[in-house]
């Protein structure tokens, strides 16, 4: 199993190094080896047990659960004393001299009975908890990963068709009568409803269908949440409504981001979603941000307490929109979607026990599709069907907070049906706060670096995808977008599932959570700790993390601390994530080697300008993260010791220095633009690619160079290139590139037709094309995503011959493969007749077509053509999901005649400009 898990605590991890001590390099005192020769025997059987144990935490006794718990806190114990006796004898020079020899062996030998004491008051406590295991007499258990796990397209189609599977269609439609009454005053429909209902999804579907459209000026979509954040939300609703005005943002405080936000909406249309009001006081703070302009502007709140509702709606003279159950039909249909991917094709003998199910979960989507997930991968028997029902309680009910009670059971149900690592996995979730966006390559990250994930079953990037789609699957997690290749990109946590990681948490001390909420005490070891609110309350906490830092293995911020502690000998520290953590200094991290074991380490948005040298001392350090340290000029040498790092991010102002770069072996990915020696460090990154180099995000004078890199596999090129490197072509493995080039033609566009493991394309163009783009059947076969952007300034060429424009054409077999396509369009830069002669009909494959049109300085007329010939273009693939939308609206003339009028004077301008220059 895995090395560390929320079951069986550090046990697997501890045994390797158990083993590790017997060996050679080590040469305990006969004594202590005997010693751990016994812990190694002992703590082996108690990891069978704790094993079983986990498997019955559904009804597991008090007793047996104050054992369990007691052997997990012994397991983190042993493995910190045994970290910290292997780093100070692994410290030293590897050929020292003779005075640094003799200091060495006497620091050694001091180590050596330093751990024999440690070993023996250890022993004491393993041989007390061998005493109290005797009651149990259990066989081994073990879990062994198998085949590589991809997402359920079962799972896909819940996400993708939601009005079809969880009866939307007429909701959507009864909450847009409402929104939509003809009405110019400010509307206000909230939609209420018990956790699990799908209130967020039924706005999220109303939002696209009309919020999406081109009737509103600004929109945005944000979540409140149980504990209201003001200026989170405010900017995040800044970030999506006025980017100019975001970007000016991160000083301001609460009273100017309302101002600021209610002078940007007052004018204008807007539409905005405010999903997950807990109270009344917190929407009359939000509800302050938005101006009743009369401009027909609408907002949708969602929550699960009538009296928010009804005050959401008490100046607009509206009514609340009260979600109820799925009736019986709309029930089994999502349930058997779920599980036979069809609607009702229920075998006879489970059609008894399938009412029953779907009885005790009530209606609710959220817990239908959970217990359907269980039911997937399960055999059709009616026996494993009764033996689940009877797993759940009697029947729907709703608590104080508007949750079905029986909720938690299906939850319980799905958590204790999860393999032991998998529960540690999502246990894990429990860090974030409520309704975060996860991203998920970082949670992989950080799983990693706990010691989750075992390489005994593969790849651990693998295995971590792996762990990602099999929880998307069964419904734990919810993912929120995802890549053309079917990875997940970002995830959430419902809340109703995040409360329940919550209290497991709790109660097996596996990690503390600062999230604002009465905290009466801390757990005397503080393993894991997540500040996600700061105050007072919680100064306590934050605190007891110095007091007791030799067991903390992972601190995260998601929010200012106002009392930070100072990183020195955190032992046990495998990750430290303060990228929330905006007042961090130099002060804090100048101790940051003394933290030996740490494997993730991620700073952001802080005062930093200079990280140690000892930063060097972190030999296990897998993943530094530093792109959001705007104020860090420049990287200490000393990096180029760290033999295990396997992720370097930093960001544009940062410099990374290219001497000793070539040592980092382990190297798989890599981001950087700034280095003190451009052309050497492009010798040192295709020396790497020979090695383990994977990923690259760089900048145009790097990437002008690599062209020997075989293992490299994704390439991102920031800012832009002039144009494709020919020499590009030689990266035969790449299968992902996202590149921004000033000139583009047919030459290029070869270069990139002749990469063959190419199968995801983001390419973006800034120059004028000036021919016709050609993509024929020589090239391209795995290609699965294409993502096209064309944004061209200003030519006079153009001005003068405005009929010209941007043409694309595909070929018969051009693109075999191809899944979906993304065009970004200047829409007074194409042809008119662009998507007449796109080839769309060749598009066998296309499941997902999303253009995006920018209407700046462009014609209302052309715009709406541009649109309808979408459509007609690719009217023969029925199956293909479509998007058209619009952005810079707000720079499109408002008709013919004033777009007439502004190419005229730009006319007469270039012909001044060609005058003079004459």
């Amino acid at each position: 199993m895995a090395g560390v898990s929320a079951g069986t605590g550090a046990m697997g991890s501890l045994l390797g190094k158990l083993t590790a001590l017997l060996g050679d390099e080590y040469k305990l005192l006969k004594r202590v080896r005997k010693e751990i020769e016994f812990l190694k025997r002992e703590l082996g059987r108690m990891q069978v047990l704790l094993e079983r144990l986990t498997d019955m935490e559904a009804r597991l006794d008090g007793l047996g659960k104050s054992w369990g718990d007691s052997v997990r806190d012994l397991s983190y114990d042993m493995e910190d004393c045994i970290d910290r006796f292997m780093d100070r004898f692994g410290s030293g020079d590897a050929k020292p001299k003779f005075m640094k020899r003799t200091a060495r062996r006497l620091k050694t030998l001091w180590a050596r009975h330093d751990i024999a004491t440690q070993i023996k008051e250890l022993k004491a406590r393993v041989m007390e908890e061998s005493e109290r295991r005797d009651r149990y007499k259990l066989d081994e258990s073990c879990y062994s990963p198998t085949k590589t796990v991809e997402i359920d397209p079962r799972i896909t189609a819940l996400h993708e068709e939601v009005k079809d599977l969880v009866a939307m269609d007429d909701r959507v439609k009864q909450v847009t009568t409402l929104l939509m009454d003809g009405s110019m005053e400010l509307k206000v429909v909230p939609i209420v409803g018990s956790g699990g209902l799908g209130k967020t999804t039924l706005a999220m579907e109303v939002y696209r269908k009309i919020g999406l459209g081109g009737d509103f000026q600004c929109r945005g979509f944000v979540s409140v949440s149980r504990t209201l954040d003001l200026e989170k939300l405010l900017k995040d609703i800044l970030s999506q409504i006025d980017k100019d005005a975001y970007g000016n943002s991160k000083r301001w405080e609460k009273e100017q981001l309302i101002r600021e936000t209610k002078q940007i909406l007052t004018g204008k249309r807007y539409f905005i979603v405010i999903d997950d009001v807990w109270k009344e006081q917190d929407w009359k703070l939000v509800k302050a941000a938005f101006p009743e302009n009369n401009n027909g502007s609408r907002i949708i709140a969602t929550t699960r307490i009538t009296g928010v509702a009804n005050q959401c709606c008490s100046n607009s003279g509206g009514r609340p929109y009260q979600m109820v159950p799925l009736d019986d039909d709309a029930s089994r249909k999502l349930f058997f979607k779920r599980i036979f991917s069809s609607d009702d094709p229920c075998p006879s003998e489970l059609e008894e026990v399938s009412t029953g199910i779907l009885r005790k979960c009530g209606g609710l989507p959220l817990a239908i599709i959970t217990f359907a997930s269980l039911l997937a991968n399960k055999p059709h028997k009616k026996d494993e069907w009764e033996r689940l029902q009877d797993s759940i309680g009697t029947g729907p009910s709703l608590d104080n907070d508007g949750n079905l009670k029986g909720m938690k059971d299906i939850l319980l149900l799905g958590y204790w049906d999860l393999p032991h690592h998998l529960k540690t996995c999502l246990l894990y979730l429990c860090i974030y706060p409520e309704d975060y966006k996860i991203n998920c390559e970082e949670l992989k990250w950080k799983w990693m670096a706990e010691g989750f994930l075992d390489r005994r079953w593969g790849r651990l990037d693998e295995v971590a995808e792996n762990c990602i789609n099999e929880l998307v699957n069964r419904n734990m997690i919810q993912p929120i977008d995802i890549y053309g290749d079917g990875i997940v990109k970002y995830c959430r946590v419902h809340d109703m599932v995040l409360d329940l990681l919550i209290s497991l948490s709790d109660e097996e001390n596996f990690a503390t959570v600062l999230n604002g909420r009465v905290c009466n005490s801390c757990p005397r070891k503080i393993r894991r700790l997540s500040v996600q609110a700061s105050g007072r309350k919680h100064q306590g906490a934050v605190c007891a993390v110095t007091e007791t830092k030799l067991h903390v293995r992972s601190l995260t911020t998601f929010c200012p601390v106002e009392q930070i502690p100072h990183l020195v000998d955190f032992h046990a520290l495998r990750v430290l994530d303060l990228f929330g953590c905006k007042r961090l200094e130099n002060k804090h991290v100048k101790h940051i080697g003394s933290s030996r074991q740490l494997r993730y380490l991620r700073i952001g948005r802080s005062r930093i300008t200079e990280l140690p040298g000892e930063i060097g001392k972190l030999q296990h350090l897998e993943t530094l993260d530093l792109r959001h340290c705007y104020s860090l000029t420049r990287l200490p040498s000393t990096v180029a010791q760290l033999q295990k790092l396997v992720r370097l991010f930093v960001s544009n102002e940062t410099q990374l220095r290219t001497s000793g770069f070539r040592s980092l072996q382990a190297l798989e990915e890599l981001r950087v633009h700034e280095t003190d020696d451009p052309v050497r460090f492009a010798e040192e990154v295709n020396e790497l690619g020979k090695c383990n180099l994977r990923y690259l995000y760089t900048d145009a004078e790097i990437a002008e160079r690599l062209f020997c890199n075989p293992c490299l596999q994704v390439l991102k090129i920031w800012p832009q290139i002039g144009m494709v490197p020919k020499g590009m072509a030689s990266l035969k493995n790449l299968v992902k590139l996202s590149i921004m080039v000033q000139k583009f033609d047919n030459e290029g566009l070869q270069v990139l037709m002749g990469m063959p493991s190419m199968a995801h394309l983001q390419l973006c163009v800034t120059g004028v094309i000036e021919e016709k783009l050609t993509m024929g059947s020589n090239g391209f076969k795995l290609l699965k995503v294409l993502q096209f952007k064309y944004t061209s300034v200003l030519h006079p060429a153009f001005l003068l011959e405005p009929t010209n424009g941007l043409r694309l054409i595909f070929e018969p077999d051009a693109v075999p493969a191809l899944r979906q396509l993304h065009l970004a369009l200047s829409a007074m830069w194409v042809a008119s007749d662009f998507f007449a002669y796109l080839g769309a009909e060749h598009f066998s494959g296309l499941a997902h077509l999303e253009v995006e049109f920018d209407c700046y300085r462009a014609a209302p007329g052309r715009v709406e053509a541009l649109e309808s010939s979408v459509k007609k273009a690719i009217n023969l693939h029925s199956d293909c999901e479509i998007h058209v939308h619009r952005v810079s609206e707000h720079g499109m003339f408002k008709d013919e005649k004033e777009w007439e009028e502004a190419v005229a004077e730009d006319r007469k301008r270039v012909e001044k400009i060609e005058l003079l220059s004459y």
